[in-house]
């Protein structure tokens, strides 16, 4: 069996937090409104579309259903390029741009890029 290595992991973890967040920003949704819709807080939502600990499979199973994603593509580690376009396009998805956000998506795509460079 293969190993993963700790930046393949954070890519992932990564990459379904762009990819719940783009779909959630696409549905017009906020981390509140989705987090009532599977019965859980929108603490929870923010923590998972940043990459923040661990998440347990199953509330990511219900947020894919929500949102309509192909639960097993999350998991499926996309180029730097592709998770790159999802970054900035979550980024045009949201309506109160702060400066604070507008930092935090620059960094992320900086984080991306950085993890890249680590992978074997």
């Amino acid at each position: 069996m293969r190993k993963y290595s700790d930046s393949e992991i954070e890519l992932i973890n990564i990459q379904i937090g762009c990819l719940l967040r783009l779909a959630r920003l696409r549905k017009g949704l906020s981390q509140l409104d989705l987090g009532h819709q599977i019965d859980s807080n929108s603490t929870l939502i923010g923590r998972i579309e940043r990459a923040e600990g661990k998440t347990g499979w199953e509330k990511i199973y219900m947020l894919s259903k929500q949102l309509g994603i192909n639960f097993n593509e999350l998991f499926e580690l996309k180029d730097k390029e592709a998770l790159i376009a999802i970054v900035k396009e979550s980024l045009r998805y949201e309506d109160k741009l702060t400066q604070e956000k507008k930092k935090y998506y620059t960094l992320l795509i900086t984080r991306i890029e950085l993890k890249y460079k680590q992978l074997p």
